[in-house]
């Protein structure tokens, strides 16, 4: 008993001891995958969330951000445009809250009337990116161009006279309408980029907030809170409460009105009466110093002479009160009035608390978080596959990445498992002299990193006029000292008597290599393969230097130079798909690998 009961003690101990062994094998792996996690859960996050590294993103489940990221990108990742156009403090959309106390009536009656705007008081969402990434409606925009011009980009380019070398290129106009002087080109781009708009969903249509621009234009002249109050009359409590009335106010507002009309306030929304057209006459008769009739516009010329002359006769010349803003939220409070005929009719129908038509403000926030909850999970799905999306189109549409990184994979691994098999079966069957010699030079290359053959590589691929060229990528990576040293340690090994046998029945060189070495050769060529593939693969420096020609810059080079521009969660999408292939490889081939590790070291 006792003798057993020593046994068992140790037997156990032994168990803890590999238990504990397993533990700090498992810690051990977690370091590694660990940081690979935190890489993989960025590749899908965008400005607003780049730099919280959790191993799940916080959208995938918090609302709240979902709403962030959502507003980010409908409205350009700009977020000082978003604080003048809605009268905000944010300094990034990380601060951004979720509106609260939202009446889905004002909301509904928003987006009814919505619908009723002049294409002029829209602007498209998601039209560009501060971080340099290709927005979504940039890409149905190329998408819409692909099917008109039937997927030809020499039609797009010889029609809009440019030269575009792929889709990627193609830009979209930009259509800032917050501009005072905004005018539409009147161009053949132009005309399709607005039939393009026609087919935008409610969503992703932007209304211009002149009366947030008028906002801004009191928050710079005037400062405070206090100091708006006693420049417009009012008391408010911020300067979003402060509305701008369609017509000049009998008010203390009345001389800021006047100024934004007159200096600020983009003309496209600004309407003249005809009745100052015998004004008009005479500003122009004067301007140009001739007689004539002149007729005047009574709202914004398309551009050119006539609206330069158009905004200084609205800056300097007209009498304000013949003036009208039609702003979309003046518009609103007309639709309003119209549909519910007092503002008493209007609070009842939808639990508001309205003195006035003129305290109603468009729920444009509101109306954010409304369409979020409508579309959270096609939102959500989008933010998901976006970056990898913008990769695998960024890849794809330049240059030929993936043609060229194929053939030297390809070639790389053919060339190595043709030339260094047959060297080590050299120096394995045949009695050579100079055998450990070669062995030892070949082993003296590896005390080299690849850097101090670069230049007379290089050199000599110039001599040889294979610049630029697959020829250039593969050649200098053919022989390996360590391939060569493997393969014949493990072609001694194989029985001698095979060969004995294979000649007796007349076997030829050749044959007995290829039917007997290679054929019990396959898991150590299985290890050399995988080995050229990755270096192949992950081949940078060297594809860089000898093809200068973006036409043969293979998928590395094309990963390098994204990193120069591409925001940082852009170029982990880039390495989490650049890793694929490699892990891939090792996944569905680890059987024939370990193999290939095992038997020589068995051997």
């Amino acid at each position: 008993m006792p003798i057993i009961s020593v046994v068992g003690r140790k037997q156990r101990k032994i168990r803890i001891l590999i238990g504990a062994l397993y533990i700090i094998l498992t810690l051990g792996a977690l370091t590694m995958v660990y940081p690979f996690l935190l890489m993989l859960s960025t590749s899908f996050t965008s400005p607003v969330d780049q730099n919280e590294f959790r191993l799940i993103p916080r959208y995938l489940r918090d609302d709240a951000m979902l709403y962030r990221k959502y507003v980010e990108a409908k409205y350009n990742e700009d977020i000082v445009k978003y604080d003048i156009w809605f009268s905000t403090d944010y300094g990034t959309f990380e601060e951004l809250e979720v509106p609260k106390d939202i009446n889905r009536g004002l909301g509904m009656e928003w987006r009814k009337f919505k619908r009723t705007l002049p294409p002029d008081s829209l602007m498209l969402a998601n039209a560009y990116t501060i971080s340099k990434m290709t927005p979504l409606t940039v890409t149905e925009y190329r998408a819409f161009l692909r099917r008109k011009f039937g997927g030809s980009l020499d039609r797009l380019n010889h029609a809009y006279e440019e030269a575009n070398e792929s889709w990627m290129e193609v830009g979209m106009p930009l259509e800032d309408r917050t501009v005072r002087n905004f005018s539409a080109p009147d161009t053949r781009k132009y005309r399709d980029f607005l039939a393009f708009k026609k087919t935008q969903p409610d969503s992703n249509l932007i209304t211009v907030s002149v009366e947030g621009l008028f906002q801004d234009s009191l928050r710079l002249t005037c400062g405070s809170v206090e100091a708006i109050n006693k420049a417009v009359g009012c008391k408010v409590r911020d300067r979003s409460e402060v509305h701008l009335p369609s017509r000049i106010p009998n008010s203390p507002m009345a001389d800021e009105w006047e100024a934004f009309i007159r200096t600020d306030c983009p003309v496209g929304f600004v309407r003249i009466d005809a009745a100052a057209a015998p004004i008009y006459r005479q500003f122009m008769q004067k301007k140009y110093h001739k007689n004539g009739d002149f007729p005047m516009p009574t709202c914004a010329p398309d551009g050119g002479i006539a609206l330069v002359d158009w905004i200084d006769f609205l800056a300097n010349a007209i009498a304000i009160k013949y003036v009208e803003l039609r702003s979309p939220e003046a518009l609103f409070r007309a639709y309003l009035q119209r549909e519910h005929g007092n503002v008493q009719s209007l609070n009842k129908r939808l639990g508001t608390n309205y003195a006035s038509f003129l305290e109603v403000a468009p729920p444009y926030a509101a109306n954010d978080w409304m369409e979020l909850q409508e579309n959270r999970r096609s939102i959500r799905r989008e933010f998901i596959v976006r970056n990898y999306r913008e990769i695998i189109e960024y890849i794809a549409l330049h240059g030929r990445a993936l043609l060229n990184t194929g053939i030297l994979c390809l070639g790389m691994v053919l060339a190595i498992l043709t030339v260094n098999p047959l060297c080590a079966y050299a120096l394995s069957r045949f009695n050579l002299r100079s055998t450990y010699k070669i062995l030892l030079f070949l082993l003296a290359t590896m005390a080299f990193p690849a850097e101090v053959s670069a230049i007379p590589a290089f050199l000599l691929i110039k001599k040889l006029h294979l610049l630029g060229t697959y020829w250039a990528l593969i050649l200098p990576g053919i022989a390996s000292g360590y391939s060569i040293f493997l393969l014949k340690g493990f072609f001694d090994s194989l029985p001698n008597e095979l060969y004995e046998a294979a000649v007796i029945d007349g076997a030829t060189e050749m044959q007995m290599y290829w039917k007997i070495t290679i054929q019990l050769s396959k898991p150590v060529l299985a290890v050399i393969a995988l080995g050229a593939f990755t270096a192949a693969y992950g081949s940078f420096m060297w594809a860089f230097l000898v093809c200068q020609n973006p036409k043969m810059w293979t998928l590395m080079v094309w990963l390098f130079q994204m990193q120069i521009w591409a925001p940082q969660f852009l170029v982990y999408a880039g390495l989490v798909l650049a890793a694929m292939p490699t892990l891939l490889v090792f996944i569905f081939c680890q059987n024939i690998i370990m193999r290939g590790i095992i038997i020589p070291s068995e051997k």
